[in-house]
């Protein structure tokens, strides 16, 4: 039977060394720039966002965020696809105004939107399941530039995804959107999270870590990086806390070499789940 309900998952990710200078001063302020995802070739309805935020180091925030989707430029000239013009880097106002002809709808996900005041590490908001009847709601009608034509996309010079001219394949019956996140509010997504003891090589699946009980930070699943933006690993399990030190087992060998007293950071503080109807 034919299912005319999807769920894609949106993952930007977010360099540590931006993460770890300063928290998102205002509104306007820049999560993430735009970032891609597929979605069956087409119309697409926008049903309902959940969305799951990182903690400021353990404690669970509930800042209120915008979402803006935008659907690909296509070169007069050339008629490729890219990405739209970037609306700058992480923590700063960004510059909507080069965008504004490819954006197709927004969403705001309110203080409201979260789930619970009480969790610990994490917080939880959708705009399907708000605490009061003043919360957001989600029912858009997304449709992208159309790849019948294109079976790729070419990132442009301002792309945080890789490096100018980059060609990026199209799933065959697909299409691309782009999605980019503004903060209404002051995010702080910094760790105190640390390496201890013996450089961690990718001979080790295995990190040490004190300064913070990451089980309040990190959970399995979570992709870290550490302060310098080195990829670690995806995170296994984590062990309990226990004279002020936790050892998190990565699913594999750790992707790079690092040392003592390193912060640890989240590569996704914000994954978003955006269900579709088509």
């Amino acid at each position: 039977m034919y299912n005319k309900y999807f769920t894609v998952e949106v993952k930007p990710d977010i360099d540590a060394d931006l993460l770890n200078a300063a928290a998102l001063a205002a509104d306007d302020d820049i999560i993430w720039s735009w970032w891609p995802f597929e979605v069956p070739k087409g119309s697409s309805r926008l049903l309902n966002v959940t969305a799951r935020v990182a903690s400021n180091d353990g404690t669970a925030q509930h800042h209120p965020f915008q979402l803006i989707f935008a659907k690909s430029r296509v070169n007069a000239i050339t008629g490729n696809l890219t990405n739209p013009t970037s609306l700058g880097e992480y923590n700063e106002v960004a510059t909507f105004l080069p965008s504004v002809n490819e954006a197709i709808g927004s969403v705001k996900i309110d203080t409201v939107d979260y789930l619970c005041q009480s969790l610990v590490g994490a917080s939880l908001a959708s705009t399907g399941n708000s605490v009061t009847s003043s919360g957001s709601s989600c029912d858009l009608v997304l449709t992208p530039s159309g790849s019948s034509d294109h079976a790729n996309y070419i990132l442009d010079a301002t792309d945080i995804l890789g490096t100018a001219g980059d060609i990026v394949t199209i799933t065959p019956g697909y299409d691309v959107l782009w999605v980019a996140g503004i903060a209404c509010g002051a995010m702080n997504f910094a760790s105190t999270v640390v390496t201890k003891g013996t450089a961690t090589t990718g001979e080790s699946s295995t990190v040490i870590v004190d300064g913070k009980n990451p089980n309040l930070v990190f959970s399995p699943g979570n992709v870290i990086q550490d302060v310098a933006n080195q990829a670690i690993g995806t995170i296994g399990s984590i062990s309990a806390w226990g004279d002020s030190e936790a050892t998190i087992t990565l699913r594999t060998n750790s992707e790079s070499t690092v040392g003592d007293g390193v912060k640890i950071y989240h590569r996704n503080p914000i994954t978003l789940e955006l269900s579709f109807e088509k």
